[in-house]
């Protein structure tokens, strides 16, 4: 999924004529509009695919952010504030899509994805949510953030 959306940003970014309102379309389509489109949406139920979603999310927007900063540096800087505003407010919403209460898939989840990777992105998560005062959201983050360092510190010990 995440070549995708660098290939469909590079090809929108190599186009000759560039129409003004779909030039920052490709943060509006996510990996849950590709998984409906081919008929996945049983996968969207799964943790691990949820967490892959919000991981691959952060990435790909630092990556969409540098590529339209070079390009566009005005266009992108007036309307990055908003674009990244909706865009982690979708990631959030996958992340609280991952039931709290099953620890199993929680608790694995550090063992799927790397476990620094993981608490550096819900950091950024939080941090970004911190920024403009929504504490409800940090609040929740730092829950799934507790239960897989909680997890790895129980795997040290054993």
């Amino acid at each position: 999924m995440a070549n995708f959306f660098v290939y469909r940003t590079y090809y929108l970014l190599s186009m000759n004529k560039l129409d003004p309102h779909s030039l920052f379309s490709i943060f509006e389509k996510g990996d849950e509009e590709v998984y409906k489109e081919h008929g996945q949406e049983d996968l969207l139920q799964n943790p691990f695919v949820l967490m892959g979603m919000v991981l691959r999310g952060l990435d790909n927007f630092k990556l969409m952010s540098m590529l339209y900063m070079k390009n566009y540096p005005k266009e992108f800087k007036e309307v990055q504030p908003t674009i990244k505003y909706k865009f982690y407010n979708k990631l959030y919403r996958y992340l609280n899509r991952i039931d709290i209460n099953k620890l199993e898939s929680i608790y694995t989840i550090g063992d799927s994805f790397d476990n620094q990777n993981v608490c550096d992105s819900l950091d950024e998560l939080i941090y970004f949510f911190q920024t403009i005062e929504h504490y409800e959201k940090c609040a929740k983050i730092l829950k799934y953030k507790e239960l897989l360092v909680d997890e790895y510190i129980k795997n040290l010990i054993k």
